[in-house]
């Protein structure tokens, strides 16, 4: 629990502190806003691929369990993307009030699909090589990322304090929470069915589902179980799913999937995957991915030991 509330508080404080602002600040003018969020975003990303490529022998980890790992990432994210895509179709209470008039042209735009998925995957893989071919220093860049992480939900506190939304009405709204659920339930779903092609028990799997892109976490809880080489593969799970989560973001944005787009992003929908959302579904979308990010993290530290240990 304390694992949970030390990455939730941060987060909360962010955001409160950007949705007060305007209190003390009245004259903020969005447009800088906006463009420092742009900047931020951006070299998250590019840090955010530094950390893995700094990480020792990461290729080698990828050969050796990277396909158990891809493989619960792609059920996982792809049954909720089914599960979620269906509860769309039966209620409209998710959908964002600012979704852009030229969405119905931009369908049709096979380029417009992939330039912003290609962006993003590109400054995580740019991150990457830069750190791999030791272009920068081998540090710990974690205080730099938390600093990107917590200024970008400080400006979306910001951005939706002057959007008009009320907050209490996409919080308190049982289909937002009936989502999360789905969420949890459609992830474990699509690890049952790929555990019977993977030489990975039905428990193994669902527990490394269990981290829903928390990759900093997962592995650490599965070493601490003494099983270093499932916190291998719940790592690598865990930055596929991140990873699927910022690829497909912008693309389910477009054909007005924003409730998909942030069961995908897991518990990363509250704080990583967040920019993005706001950014490509809209801001109507920010409060419910707060309340499913939210709840998907503060149950993933109990939810990795409970189906290790059955």
């Amino acid at each position: 629990m304390n694992i949970a509330l030390s990455n939730l508080l941060p987060i909360f404080i962010s955001f409160v502190l950007g949705y007060k602002i305007k209190s003390f600040i009245p004259r903020l003018k969005m447009s800088v806003i906006n463009k420092l969020s742009n900047i931020s975003l951006n070299l998250l990303l590019i840090f955010m691929g530094v950390t893995v490529g700094f990480i020792p022998g990461i290729l080698s980890k990828m050969a050796a369990v990277g396909f158990n790992a891809i493989s619960i990432a792609t059920a996982s994210s792809v049954s909720i993307a089914v599960v979620l895509k269906i509860f769309h179709w039966k209620t409209e209470a998710l959908k964002a009030v600012d979704v852009k008039e030229d969405h119905a042209q931009a369908a049709f735009d096979i380029m417009g699909y992939i330039k912003d998925p290609l962006m993003l995957g590109g400054l995580v893989v740019l991150g990457f090589v830069i750190a791999y071919s030791n272009v920068i220093p081998n540090a710990d860049y974690d205080l730099l990322i938390s600093v990107l992480l917590y200024l970008l939900i400080f400006f979306i506190g910001i951005k939706l304090s002057s959007s008009g939304l009320k907050m209490r009405d996409i919080f308190f709204n049982k289909n937002n929470i009936y989502m999360t659920f789905l969420t949890i339930t459609a992830s474990y779903a699509g690890a049952a069915m790929v555990s019977m092609f993977l030489p990975l028990s039905l428990s193994h799997s669902l527990a490394v589902s269990s981290g829903f892109g928390w990759y900093t976490l997962s592995g650490i809880l599965f070493t601490k179980m003494n099983n270093p080489l499932l916190g291998s593969v719940a790592f690598l799970c865990d930055l596929f799913r991140e990873a699927i989560a910022l690829l497909l973001i912008p693309t389910l944005s477009r054909i007005g999937n924003g409730n998909v787009a942030i069961g995908v992003a897991g518990a990363t929908a509250m704080d990583v995957t967040l920019p993005v959302i706001e950014k490509h579904c809209g801001m109507a979308y920010v409060p419910v991915a707060l309340l499913s990010g939210g709840i998907i993290t503060v149950l993933v530290p109990f939810l990795i030991p409970f189906f290790y240990s059955l």
